[in-house]
Parts: structure tokens; C-alpha cells; sequence
């Protein structure tokens, strides 16, 4: 049984052609099964937790990277 009402499609992230869905701040909400644009830690929809960082290895370690050179880009004052 789905406790989502449907207020998470006002949230609802396009797919982003170049870059990871995590890197561009979108979230995953596993039990609407979408990515959403969301400043919080819950679904607006269900309160139930987002996920914020990929689950797979291969895409964990690309999300790293990512967010490793841009805190260095941070630091380096660019």
C-alpha cells in the first residue's frame, strides 16, 4: 500500500543530460519512485526519507568525485 498523495509531482527533477542526478541537488524518494527538487530530508508527499547519494558503487564513486572537485574549487577561492 503507497502512502503518496501526488504533492510530489509538483517537486517532480527532469533527468539531467550531462551529469548525475545527485550532483545537481535531486533527491529520490523510494516510495514515490521519483527524483524530486526538495530543500528538506522528507517527501513533502509521504514524509518518508530521501535518499540523498546513490546506492551502486560505480555511481557512488562518480558522485564522490564530483563532490570532492567542486568543495576544491570552494577552497581555492574560484
Amino acid at each position: 500500500m503507497s502512502s503518496c498523495n501526488n504533492i510530489c509531482q509538483r517537486y517532480r527533477a527532469l533527468m539531467p543530460k550531462n551529469c548525475g542526478r545527485y550532483s545537481l541537488g535531486q533527491k529520490r524518494c523510494n516510495e514515490c519512485e521519483i527524483f524530486i527538487f526538495w530543500d528538506g530530508l522528507f517527501c513533502p508527499c509521504c514524509n518518508k526519507r530521501l535518499r540523498l547519494a546513490p546506492r551502486t558503487s560505480k555511481y557512488k564513486e562518480k558522485f564522490l568525485d564530483v563532490k570532492l572537485s567542486k568543495k576544491e574549487l570552494i577552497s581555492n577561492g574560484m
